[in-house]
């Protein structure tokens, strides 16, 4: 049986004592902004494993921690941006791996938030202590430093970021797809995998996070809710930076930390995606009237468009599809 637990606040999901815990515990908030799901697993004394379902605007709590923690974060679906001290701003997109530290005596980050209401992800929190000596006891040959990893990663309390890489997505997809009755060695060794890893890294795998002033931040969120409901815009970039009140060069490295995508290849995507659904939606429109309501004049340069999203060209889509 596992523990389902409603809670006021997340921060209940740090436990830093020696009580036993249920393997697994189903832990939910809720407040007017919405709702989120967190599926913790206590995998071993200092070590957890969560997964987030987050649909809300935050679940932020300032948090007193009363030891040290290594906190690795990996974004499955939608952003989560964090605001460290200092005011600025930065964030967890879609497939990036955030390394960062909590600490029993320092407070660097002041405020997070969710951009959209979306948030899927895994977390793996280790209480560097805890964690250390259960690594020590078990796996002394392996020589995994908790405390070297915290230092060289994220030191003095920066939030460093990985993005995506095939070595570690795919260890967080086998983690996605383990059958239940070995899900907890399965967690076990996916941990061990991602810290020996991180172990190993170098520069070339650690970049520091870009981080961006809450003006540019929330404007860059207005302006992907626009392209959201507006995919078929014909405004181009300068334009909408315009109209938006943000420079054009912060607005594209801001939305690129977003989405995990350019802008300029973001809203060809959702064009094409609208594309889409008009091609299996509304038979009574021609290939060429949705290429004219997508914003192309030339029909071949729309197929062209289309064939590079969807890897088939807008007719052999509609007959497959419609």
């Amino acid at each position: 049986m596992a523990d389902v637990v409603d809670i006021p606040e997340f921060r209940a999901f740090y436990y830093t004592d020696d009580t036993p815990r249920q393997f697994y515990t189903l832990r939910r908030y809720e407040d007017e902004s919405g709702s989120g799901k967190m599926h913790c697993y206590n995998i071993a004394p200092g070590i957890q494993l969560s997964f987030n379902d987050l649909n809300l605007s935050s679940c932020y709590q300032p948090l007193n921690v009363q030891k040290d923690f290594l906190e690795i974060n990996y974004c499955l679906e939608g952003g989560h941006e964090v605001e460290m001290v200092g005011g600025g701003i930065t964030f967890l997109g879609e497939k990036d791996l955030s390394i960062s530290g909590l600490y029993h005596d320092k407070r660097v980050i002041v405020n997070s938030r969710i951009p959209f209401n979306k948030y899927k992800g895994i977390t793996i929190l280790l209480e560097l202590e805890t964690a250390q000596t259960t690594l020590d006891n078990e796996f002394s040959k392996w020589h995994i430093d908790l405390q070297k990893i915290r230092t060289t990663l994220c030191p003095e309390g920066r939030v460093l970021l990985i993005k995506s890489k095939q070595k570690i997505d795919h260890i967080f997809a086998e983690i996605l797809s383990v059958e239940n009755q070995i899900r907890l060695p399965y967690y076990w060794l996916k941990i061990l995998e991602i810290l020996l890893l991180l172990s190993q890294l170098d520069n070339s795998y650690v970049e520091p996070p870009q981080q961006f002033t809450e003006k540019v931040s929330r404007r860059t969120q207005q302006v992907y809710q626009y392209i959201i409901e507006n995919p078929f815009t014909q405004k181009n970039i300068s334009e909408i930076a315009e109209i938006y009140g943000v420079s054009e060069s912060s607005m594209k490295r801001c939305f690129k930390s977003i989405s995990g995508a350019s802008l300029g290849t973001f809203m060809k995507r959702k064009r094409m995606e609208a594309a889409a659904e008009l091609l299996r939606s509304e038979p009574t429109l021609s290939v060429g009237e949705i290429a004219s309501l997508a914003g192309y004049e030339n029909q071949g340069k729309f197929s062209g468009a289309f064939k590079s999203v969807y890897e088939m060209t807008p007719i052999a889509y509609r007959l497959k599809y419609s």
